[in-house]
């Protein structure tokens, strides 16, 4: 099989994983230190923004294509481990990028709208525990593992340190 082919199929199952796994474990965790989150975590309810498919499902489809992005540039990330590769990552893409660009334009609103405007940087907290922290380590820890089993070289993907 193809690097490239690889890259999509481990990239898309690990980001998926990471989402059902890590994400929404921090998001079950996360309120309980008193940290007000909106919705509920493996929340099954129908998303009528997404063809009524589970919230759930949806999330998972999106840490997928992040996923797909992170197989992608890992190599080109800075830090030396995989876990923090996959924290920069997670805190840089699917938290900045995704919340103020590709959400904006996907609901049609005014770009760079979740910026911070008033100030209060509190609000980045949730963002930064279940991204961050929790997608971003997750996807980099699933990563290499799913990687090196599709291409048969044993969960390494590389000789690299990742």
């Amino acid at each position: 099989m193809s690097s490239t082919v690889t890259k999509i199929i481990a990239g898309f199952i690990a980001g998926a994983l990471a989402v059902a796994i890590f994400h929404q474990g921090m998001y079950w965790v996360l309120p309980k230190f008193g940290v007000t989150l909106q919705g509920a975590p493996w929340n099954l309810a129908p998303n009528k923004a997404a063809y009524n498919l589970p919230v759930l499902a949806n999330q998972m489809f999106w840490g997928g294509l992040w996923g797909i992005v992170f197989a992608f540039i890992v190599d080109h990330l800075p830090g030396g481990r995989g876990w923090l590769k996959g924290f920069i990552f997670g805190c840089v893409f699917p938290m900045l990028l995704g919340s103020w660009l590709v959400v904006p334009l996907i609901k049609q609103g005014p770009i760079l709208s979740g910026l911070l405007t008033d100030g209060n940087i509190m609000r980045l907290r949730p963002g930064f525990f279940l991204n961050g922290i929790a997608f971003g380590i997750g996807l980099a820890l699933i990563y290499p593992l799913l990687a090196g089993l599709i291409s048969g070289k044993g969960g390494r993907v590389s000789g690299r340190d990742y």
